[in-house]
């Protein structure tokens, strides 16, 4: 009896002895993958840039959504809607400080639907920000700005195959039932098929058939700025000195405190009288006999006193400036001004007076909101004018006004040969 006792004795020490390692080494395995997976939402929003943007939520009725109006916030399983004249803007943020995770700029005649956009929910994780989506239809261009903290990983399905981002850049994806275009402007992407994939880099192109696995790397438009996002400060510009029109008045402030929550340069000023400041960059890239060039932009105007750009229409908040050497070896300059209050009038006309041909209409932007702008193709248009750009001297952004506050998030000038 007591050598039954005995050996039940030590049955159950050693039962409880490996309970307790098993609870030792199982506890902090459970607490790190609950610190490593648990997440929460990012906020995801989307605002109409141009247009009326179609908005359907889970199960829900289309919602529409003006240009000018609040961003609207979409749920995963929410999809977005643009006609042939619409552009809308999605942005996810991290829910506590609304840093800026990705950006997307959705294009005319394009559906994209969010599966997924989520966080770590605790700081000591090491996993990415996670967004899933998928682009049925259309054109849109993604931006991932530089992470301090932790790396973002998206997904993009589309009908013939799968893109995955996992690092900071610019990357433009068109997609139809034939076929997907995916081209790196910055950064890196993979593009899947089936079993088979083809890594991309900066300034290369993918095209995933219907039919096939994908093809390339492929030449792609080429970023004719660099540093366009402001990521390493002001390397690459030149800051042109500020100009106050009335002595004592304040100067224009430049600098990185914006407001969007992502890397860029702002302009403030709050006075009275003209004032102006601006950046320049050197290009000198020869450009005959290029198929396109594209101007693209993303700015916020949260200040503006004047009404359009002032009396002679020489006053906007942002204006952009590309000088350059026609065919002929003339010195011409293409200049875009934006402007967010004020109405169209005599005297506050809707170009620059004062400035050498061609005229640009000012084109007005939503008050206080993240916008992008994206001209049509300058080869094309300014040979409609007989003056076909040769070569690109420049590129220089300028802020001017009274009483102004622009961000700017990224300039791109796109060439295709």
């Amino acid at each position: 009896m007591n050598g039954r006792r005995i050996h039940l004795a030590w049955i159950v020490i050693l039962a409880s002895f490996f309970v307790c390692i098993g609870l030792l080494v199982a506890f902090p395995i459970g607490v790190r993958s609950l610190i490593q997976e648990s997440t929460r939402s990012l906020d995801v929003t989307v605002q109409a840039n141009q247009g009326t943007v179609g908005v359907r939520q889970t199960d829900g009725e289309p919602i529409a959504i003006f240009a000018g109006a609040p961003p609207l916030g979409l749920n995963p399983s929410g999809s977005i809607l643009t006609n042939a004249t619409d552009t809308a803007l999605l942005m996810a943020q991290l829910p506590d400080d609304e840093q800026t995770v990705a950006r997307m700029q959705i294009y005319g005649n394009t559906n994209v639907t969010l599966q997924r956009a989520s966080t770590p929910r605790f700081n000591a994780s090491t996993s990415e920000h996670r967004i899933a989506l998928s682009l049925d239809n259309g054109r849109v261009q993604l931006t991932v700005p530089q992470q301090d903290d932790r790396p973002v990983f998206v997904e993009m399905i589309t009908p013939q195959g799968k893109i995955d981002v996992r690092e900071a850049g610019q990357y433009s994806v068109t997609t139809n039932n034939v076929e997907t275009q995916l081209a790196v402007l910055q950064g890196q992407a993979v593009a899947e098929q089936g079993e088979e994939s083809l890594s991309l880099e900066t300034d290369q192109r993918a095209v995933m058939p219907s039919n096939g696995p994908p093809r390339g790397p492929l030449d792609t438009e080429r970023n004719l700025v660099s540093n366009g996002d402001f990521s390493r400060s002001l390397d690459d510009w030149v800051l042109l000195s500020p100009n106050v029109e009335i002595e004592g008045q304040s100067s224009v402030e430049v600098g990185f405190n914006n407001e969007v929550d992502e890397l860029g340069v702002g302009f403030r000023r709050v006075g009275i009288g003209h004032a102006d400041a601006g950046l320049r960059q050197i290009l000198n890239e020869d450009v005959t006999d290029f198929e396109s060039l594209q101007l693209l932009v993303s700015m916020e105007v949260s200040e503006q006193s004047l009404g359009v750009c002032g009396e002679r229409g020489s006053e906007c908040p942002l204006i952009v400036r590309i000088e350059y050497v026609d065919v002929n070896g003339v010195d011409q300059t293409w200049q875009q001004g934006f402007y967010t209050t004020g109405e169209i009038s005599p005297v506050t006309p809707d170009v620059c007076v004062a400035c050498a041909p061609p005229l640009n209409e000012h084109q007005r932007v939503p008050f206080g909101q993240l916008v992008f702008y994206e001209s049509e193709n300058l080869i094309e248009r300014l040979g409609q004018l007989d003056i076909v750009p040769r070569r690109v001297k420049s590129i220089t952004l300028i802020a001017s006004g009274h009483t102004f506050d622009t961000q700017i998030v990224d300039v791109a000038l796109l060439a295709r040969e």
